[in-house]
């Protein structure tokens, strides 16, 4: 989500921008969405670490909504993936 200041965060739920990850006025939102913390924080959600997915993550209930099936994360990981 990009607010209107810039701010970038990972989540639609994160409202007080726990989950920033920077500021598409300072950084292309290529970069951010390519780059390490939000690779960490990827990998950590695959991986079932949620606590080190980012400060919102281990309060979410993501999984309603349904997770990534087992084909889809070994073809994000056979990608390129962190």
């Amino acid at each position: 989500m990009i607010q209107v200041n810039g701010d970038v965060t990972v989540c639609c739920l994160d409202e007080h921008l726990e989950n920033r990850i920077g500021n598409v006025n300072d950084t292309p939102l290529s970069e951010l969405w390519e780059g390490a913390t939000i690779q960490r924080w990827r990998q950590a959600h695959v991986d079932g670490r949620f606590a080190a997915s980012g400060p919102y993550c281990t309060r979410c209930n993501w999984r309603s909504a349904g997770g990534l099936s087992p084909e889809r994360v070994a073809a994000w990981r056979a990608s390129g993936g962190p």
